[in-house]
């Protein structure tokens, strides 16, 4: 009886042992993760160019509109080499709307998405009551 506990008693510790070492690796991780992306956005920052906006057009290419110092240009980015097609004046964009914060996007998604799924449980449960 005594060999029975104590073989429980020793899974669980390694259980333990387990979760502690999964969680420290997750941690590690996470903080190197943080470290290396303000690294790289320290170092790949620039006061003088910035990607305003960008939008796919096929599975190769992508439109972007950039700031070079004060000039807005329109290029398209491809497989092949980036194109400028067009210098673009502060006026012409709109420059106040902005993508918004990608998490901000997703729980509007995730939102709509919820309110779908309780309408069609809840569509669901009455007619399951009709059938009764």
């Amino acid at each position: 009886m005594l060999i029975a506990q104590t073989g429980g008693l020793d899974s669980v510790v390694r259980l333990i042992t387990v979760f502690i070492i999964f969680f420290f690796v997750l941690g590690v991780t996470y903080f190197t993760s943080r470290y290396v992306a303000g690294f790289q956005k320290k170092r790949m920052g620039s006061a003088n160019i910035e990607v305003i906006e960008a939008a796919r057009i096929s599975p190769g290419t992508v439109l972007e509109i950039i700031r070079a110092g004060e000039k807005y240009l329109l290029i398209a980015v491809a497989k092949d080499g980036v194109t400028m097609l067009s210098e673009l004046t502060a006026e012409e964009l709109d420059l106040t709307a902005s993508g918004g914060n990608p998490a901000d996007r997703f729980a509007q998604v995730l939102g709509r998405a919820s309110a779908k799924l309780s309408r069609s449980h809840t569509r669901k449960q009455a007619d399951d009551e009709d059938k009764l």
